[in-house]
């Protein structure tokens, strides 16, 4: 019996001493996983031969775990390496629940930038929306030119603000027009203020989900001024597949949060002015 009670003891070493093995190994894909995504948010590709320098590691090491960021939403696997996910937009009855503290914090900044007597594009979505109803409680004696059926709606309700509605080819789901017409509309009006949201906004500048919004939002912004984008801090370092614009013609960001990284580089290189709003 006590010839056997090393064996024993060294048999429940072994399992222990596999466990802290494994234990290392993920925390150690736990920091590469952390570094491709930090890097990810500096770059929008990366190549995977590449990061299997930068991380020490082979390049079977890195594809498994670009496979597995992929798997999990967190990056799109490309050949050869890796890109940015695109952003994805829910419903708008669905987004109108999230973050409203946040924009509705947004929309009272935009409010006091506005004065008597302009004349504001604003652009469809829910940020704008919160915009909208702001400005319906807080503004006066202003002109707003808009596509979108809910902003128009809640301005309505402020008598000295007067409204005009784009022409155009309703989007059913979110409740507001496109097309040639509505971009014939625009082009034959200015403004002092463009105030338009965005699905993503990343360095190089602010993104939708569907081309022919954002075709929408980059002709107010053309027209105006002044451009300003509302979007809270969940916008930041996302990508959608229609660009609306660049940061040059972009003079305010108002947000939530304080951009940081590749994000806050391209806006002061461009010298777009970030507005914290404290919500």
């Amino acid at each position: 019996m006590d010839s056997e009670e090393p064996s024993a003891a060294k048999d429940n070493r072994l399992p222990r001493a596999a466990q802290q093995g494994q234990e290392r190994d993920r925390l150690s894909k736990v920091v590469r996983h952390q570094r491709i995504l930090a890097q990810l948010a500096a770059a929008p590709t990366l190549r995977a031969s590449e990061l299997a320098v930068a991380l020490s590691v082979s390049g079977e090491t890195i594809r498994r775990d670009l496979l597995e960021l992929h798997e999990l939403g967190l990056i799109n696997r490309t050949y050869g390496g890796a890109s940015r996910p695109f952003a994805l937009e829910a419903a708008r009855s669905d987004r109108r629940q999230v973050m409203v503290a946040e924009r509705e914090a947004i929309a009272s900044a935009v409010s006091a930038m506005i004065l008597p007597k302009e004349v504001l594009m604003l652009g469809g979505g829910s940020t704008t929306y919160h915009v909208a109803r702001l400005l319906a409680a807080r503004n006066r004696d202003i002109t707003v030119i808009t596509h979108d059926f809910a902003s128009a709606t809640a301005l309505g309700t402020n008598p000295t603000i007067r409204v005009l509605f784009c022409a155009g080819r309703l989007h059913p789901g979110e409740g507001y027009l496109l097309g040639a017409q509505t971009l014939a509309s625009i082009n034959g009006y200015e403004a002092n203020r463009a105030i338009v949201g965005a699905t993503g906004v990343g360095a190089r500048g602010i993104y939708d989900v569907d081309e022919e919004a954002g075709a929408v939002y980059a002709a107010m912004i053309q027209r105006a001024a002044e451009a300003i984008v509302v979007a809270d801090h969940s916008k930041f370092d996302q990508l959608a597949v229609a660009m609306c614009s660049r940061w040059d013609a972009i003079d305010r960001l108002v947000t939530d949060r304080q951009p940081q990284g590749a994000l806050a580089g391209a806006l002061r290189e461009a010298g777009t002015e970030v507005v914290v709003a404290d919500a």
